[in-house]
C-alpha cells in the first residue's frame, strides 16, 4: 500500500508541475517527463483513485492529465441539464445545439429522489455518440428528510451543524443514518446503471463542503465538519460496497468564503479531479481581486496535482442573458491554464445562466482551445473502447436483486 501510494504521488507531482509549468508560460510540449520505457509503463499502470477502475475509466483520466499540454483543443465544454429527463436534455443540449451547432462534450446531472433506471438513456446515448457524463447528488437533510431537497441548503449557516460521523457505514443505526443510506443506494444505482452500459461517470459527491450553506458543509461554530469522513464513506461504498469499478472522483469545492478550497480534500488517494465552484461575473477565483479573500482558491487546487476542472460556473450579477459566455474560455486562457473542462450551471428560478440562452456561446463552443462532443478523442483510433472490447466488469460480482440488496460494509480508513 505505502509503495503504491508513494507511485501515485509521483504522478501527481509531475502533473502539479504541468498545471505549474503551464501558468508559468513553460512550453509543456518540450517537457520529457518520463522515458520512453517508463512512459509504456505509466499508460498501462492504474492512475485512478480506485485501483480497480475501469480500463475506460483509466483511459480518460490519463487524457484529463494530458490536455493542459495541448496548444489547442485542450478544455472540455460541459453543461448541467436540470433533471434526467428528455425534455431537459432538449431545453439546455438541444437548444445549444440548435444555435451554435456543435454539442457539449460533458452533460452533467442531478440525482433525485424521483429518478428511474429509464431515464438513464438520454445519458448512454449521449456517451456512445462521444460525450462524457458528471453526476452529483444534492441529498436532502437526512436530519430533516421530509424537507426534500430544498433542505440540503441551512436555514441558518452559523448555526451549529450535526455530526456527519453519525450518517457513516460503521455508525450505529438511525433515522438519519438509514434517511442518508437510502440516498446513497440510489446514486449507486445511477452509476451501476450508467456502467452497465460502458459509461464512465465523473462522480462529484458533496460539494461545496467548504462552505456553510449546506448540511454537509462547514460548521462555522467549530469551524470543522467531518466532511472527509463522509467523503471517504461515499468512495468506500461505490468502490468496494458496490463493487462498481465505472467512476473517476472528483473533489469540488466551493469559492473560499467560509474556509480554504481544501479544508476538507479527503486525500490524493481518494481524488481523482479537482473542479471548484466558482460563480463570478469575469470568472476571477477568490483572491484574484484585492481584499477579497484571504485565500487563493487557484494556486490551492494546482497545489494538489489532480487534474482542474470548474465543477460548476457561471455568472453572479448579469442573469438576465447578458453575459459574454466568451469569458469562460477567455479566463482560462489568460488566468487558470491548467483547467480541463468548464461546466455551466442551468441556472435557477427566473435566472439565465445555461450556455444555450447566453451572448457569445456561438464563439465560445467554436474557440480552437474548446473540446465539443465531436472533438473527444481519449477513445483508441481505430473507435472502439476498452470495454466494448474486453467487456471488463464494471461490477466484479453479480449485483443483488431488486428484493435481496445487501451490501458490503467496508470500514473507511479514518485518518485526519
Amino acid at each position: 500500500m505505502a509503495e503504491e501510494i508513494g507511485r501515485r504521488r509521483f504522478i501527481a507531482a509531475a502533473a502539479g508541475a504541468i498545471a505549474l509549468g503551464a501558468a508559468g508560460g513553460v512550453v509543456l510540449g518540450q517537457q520529457q517527463w518520463f522515458g520512453p520505457d517508463e512512459r509504456a509503463e505509466q499508460e498501462t499502470k492504474p492512475v485512478a483513485a480506485d485501483p480497480s477502475a475501469t480500463a475506460d475509466a483509466q483511459a480518460v483520466l490519463r487524457w484529463f492529465k494530458q490536455l493542459p499540454t495541448r496548444d489547442s483543443l485542450r478544455v472540455v465544454s460541459g453543461q448541467q441539464i436540470d433533471d434526467i429527463t428528455a425534455a431537459s436534455y432538449d431545453r439546455f443540449i438541444e437548444a445549444l445545439v440548435k444555435r451554435t451547432g456543435r454539442y457539449p462534450a460533458m452533460v452533467g446531472v442531478m440525482v433525485r429522489e424521483g429518478w428511474t433506471r429509464a431515464d438513464t438513456r438520454i445519458l448512454i446515448d449521449h456517451w456512445k455518440r462521444g460525450g462524457l457524463i458528471t453526476v452529483d447528488i444534492h441529498p436532502s437533510n437526512p436530519w430533516n428528510p421530509a424537507g426534500g431537497a430544498s433542505s440540503a441548503w441551512v436555514k441558518d449557516p452559523k448555526a451549529a451543524k450535526p455530526d456527519l460521523r453519525a450518517l457513516l457505514a460503521t455508525s450505529d443505526a438511525s433515522p438519519p443514518r438509514s434517511a442518508w443510506r437510502a440516498q446513497l443506494e440510489k446514486l449507486g444505482d445511477l452509476v451501476e446503471e450508467l456502467g452497465s452500459a460502458g459509461v464512465v461517470v465523473l462522480l462529484r459527491p458533496l460539494h461545496e463542503g467548504n462552505g456553510s450553506w449546506f448540511w454537509w458543509g462547514q460548521d462555522m461554530v467549530s469551524r470543522k465538519t467531518y466532511l472527509r469522513d463522509l467523503y471517504r464513506d461515499v468512495f468506500f461504498y461505490i468502490t468496494q460496497s458496490r463493487r462498481l469499478h465505472n467512476a473517476l472522483f472528483v473533489y469540488s469545492p466551493g469559492a473560499s468564503w467560509d474556509g480554504p478550497a481544501l479544508s476538507y480534500y479527503p486525500g490524493d488517494e481518494y481524488v481523482d479531479i479537482v473542479a471548484p465552484s466558482r460563480y463570478d461575473d469575469d470568472l476571477l477565483m477568490l483572491g484574484e481581486r484585492r481584499g477579497q479573500s484571504p485565500n487563493n482558491d487557484y494556486k490551492d487546487v494546482v497545489s494538489t496535482g489532480k487534474p482542474l476542472g470548474f465543477g460548476e460556473c457561471g455568472p453572479s450579477t448579469k442573469l438576465d442573458g447578458s453575459w459574454d459566455a466568451r469569458t469562460i474560455i477567455r479566463r482560462i486562457r489568460e488566468n487558470y491554464p491548467a483547467m480541463t473542462y468548464f461546466h455551466c450551471w442551468h441556472g435557477w428560478d427566473d435566472k439565465i445562466m445555461e450556455l444555450a440562452r447566453n451572448r457569445y456561446t456561438e464563439e465560445l463552443m467554436n474557440d480552437p482551445w474548446v473540446i465539443t462532443r465531436d472533438k473527444v478523442d481519449w477513445r483508441p483510433e481505430n473507435g472502439t473502447t476498452a470495454t466494448s472490447t474486453s467487456r471488463q466488469a464494471v461490477v466484479t460480482s453479480a449485483p443483488p436483486t431488486a428484493t435481496t440488496k445487501r451490501y458490503t460494509f467496508v470500514r473507511p480508513h479514518v485518518t485526519r
